[in-house]
């Protein structure tokens, strides 16, 4: 993770966490329920619905939209992801529902989510305080103002492990980044690699704001396509569920969902050739070229490959970046909207192999 990456984080923790009040609002919670174990036979339960409320209201708005997926690795190691947004509402009410008459239990799960934010607040401060005495820290110096950072995971089926993988794979994101760059009058080139690190090769590249808003586009629209086809599989389990002699439509659903999961890449063709402005018969080179972009791109995050973006700070200087700034802007608008898709997604597949289990 990149220095301003960790930092960022840090600003984000104290902004959404902090400023919020979930750590505070977790012991208040803690307090009243624990005020029930101590009191004494012949004393009142102590209620404790208005801190329950409160705390729920503080973090079911929290989402990851504008963070990095090792931004939100960071947060998996603190364990707080599970514990904020929705996941984090439906944690407090599982506790509270399945423990209802045992009190003692029901405190004890909530102090542990307690001593989790307690904890994660310590280590995101003491963090935030050694980078800022550590480092003069400018961004420039990472990514350039009109590049963004962004990152390619070889793994699962596109792992590297040999020279033969890294040669197929190396040819496969020279013609993703080919024909992205060619129907924007740039090139290859323009995909500048800046680091790597091990594990599951990751690969970070300094990419021109418009060439990566291309790629987040195309990730956006195939991950429609998935959702669509993941949500029309779960209609298909809901219907086998039933029981009522339902089959035939079950197998025509699924066969839909199938064909446009199949017609998907020529969909996101289609409008990535309408956004950028190409025509067919003058562009053929560029329409080709984009063509096997997206279809290599999208084959890649199938099997198992992972692309993600650092979010950009917006040029200072308004007149000079307009065109910067608009772009940037759809960047964001398209990661945020990725982030959304995958946690639905990942909430789809979750219902479907829980029904075909």
């Amino acid at each position: 993770m990149q220095i301003t990456e960790l930092l960022k984080l840090t600003e984000w923790f104290s902004e959404y966490i902090v400023d919020n009040g979930v750590p505070a609002k977790y012991t208040a919670l803690y307090n009243q329920m624990n005020a029930n174990i101590r009191r004494n036979n012949n004393q009142q339960l102590v209620p404790f619905e208005s801190q329950k409320d409160s705390l729920i209201e503080s973090i079911e708005g929290i989402n990851f939209q504008s963070l990095s997926l090792e931004q939100i690795n960071f947060l998996d190691k603190l364990e707080i992801t599970e514990l904020i947004g929705e996941s984090g509402v439906r944690k407090i009410e599982q506790i509270l529902i399945e423990n209802s008459l045992d009190i003692a239990t029901a405190t004890s799960k909530i102090k542990e989510s307690s001593d989790i934010f307690t904890k994660a607040q310590a280590t995101i401060k003491e963090l935030q305080t050694t980078l800022y005495k550590s480092f003069e820290i400018e961004e420039s110096e990472e990514v350039d103002d009109d590049k963004v950072l962004m990152r390619v995971y070889f793994q699962n089926d596109v792992s590297i492990e040999n020279l033969t993988d890294f040669k197929k794979l190396s040819a496969t994101w020279y013609d993703i980044g080919r024909g992205i760059a060619m129907a924007q009058d740039k090139s290859p080139e323009d995909f500048n690699i800046i680091g790597a690190k091990k594990g599951s090769i990751i690969i970070e590249m300094a990419v021109i704001v418009g060439l990566a808003t291309s790629v987040s586009k195309i990730l956006l629209e195939s991950l429609k396509v998935a959702d669509r086809f993941i949500n029309v599989l779960k209609q298909v389990e809901e219907l086998k569920g039933l029981k009522l002699g339902n089959k035939k439509i079950a197998q025509e659903l699924k066969k839909e969902a199938e064909k446009e999961r199949d017609e998907g890449t020529a969909t996101i063709l289609e409008n990535a050739i309408s956004d950028l402005k190409l025509n067919a018969e003058q562009n053929g080179d560029k329409v080709t070229a984009l063509g096997k972009s997206i279809t290599k791109l999208i084959a890649f995050t199938q099997n198992g490959g992972i692309v993600d973006f650092v979010q950009p700070n917006e040029p200072e200087e308004e007149d000079d970046n307009a065109e910067i700034r608009q772009e940037i802007q759809r960047l964001k608008t398209n990661i945020g909207e990725i982030r959304l898709l995958e946690n639905q997604i990942k909430l789809l597949e979750n219902k479907v192999n829980g029904e075909n289990n």
